[in-house]
């Protein structure tokens, strides 16, 4: 019989997720699993600088730095979705994990807007990165890169945003719910 361990194809090191933020607001994502995915442990190192992050779904906290803590509805960091963080200063924020498994983090997608997170490691073309969203997905728009719209009839999307990117965050409008798992 063979003496294969079953899980040896499966060993996962861990990434740094490097994310430049600007002073101001930032769309972000995170594509790798923490250790600990908790606000204040996933920001710790901005230190006073970042000072509010806001989600979808699940709420927001403010930064009491004097104290040294996260305070506020919004928990913990999930792969998937996009965040709203506020930042007093630029800085980078390096985020260390486990990639995401992308084939096994299903997103779940409502009707209207969708604050959406990017789980590939690599950049992918939006029209292949979406590809499975057929035409329920109408239109994609990014905070520095531009918006695309989705010719679904043509099979085709167009608009200056082209490239979806680890670490960033987008508003993706859709016609009808959906459970999309990247490619």
């Amino acid at each position: 019989g063979s003496m294969v361990a079953p899980h040896a194809l499966s060993v996962q090191y861990d990434v740094d997720l490097s994310i430049e933020l600007i002073a101001g607001w930032n769309w972000i994502s995170i594509n790798v699993l923490p250790e600990d995915p908790s606000v204040g442990s996933v920001l710790a190192d901005l230190g006073a600088d970042a000072l509010f992050i806001n989600s979808q779904a699940d709420g927001a906290a403010t930064n009491y730095a004097e104290w040294g803590i996260w305070d506020g509805a919004l928990a913990a960091f999930e792969p998937g979705n996009m965040y709203l963080l506020s930042m007093d200063a630029p800085a980078t924020l390096v985020v260390t994990g486990t990639p995401v498994d992308v084939a096994q983090t299903p997103i779940e997608l409502i009707a209207g807007w969708n604050w959406l997170g990017y789980l590939p490691q690599n950049p992918g073309a939006v029209g292949v990165a979406l590809e499975s969203l057929d035409e329920d997905a109408l239109f994609i728009n990014s905070q520095a890169d531009g918006a695309a719209t989705n010719y679904a009839e043509w099979g085709i999307w167009d608009g200056a945003l082209s490239t979806l990117e680890s670490g960033k965050g987008y508003l993706l409008s859709m016609g009808a719910a959906a459970t999309f798992t990247y490619p």
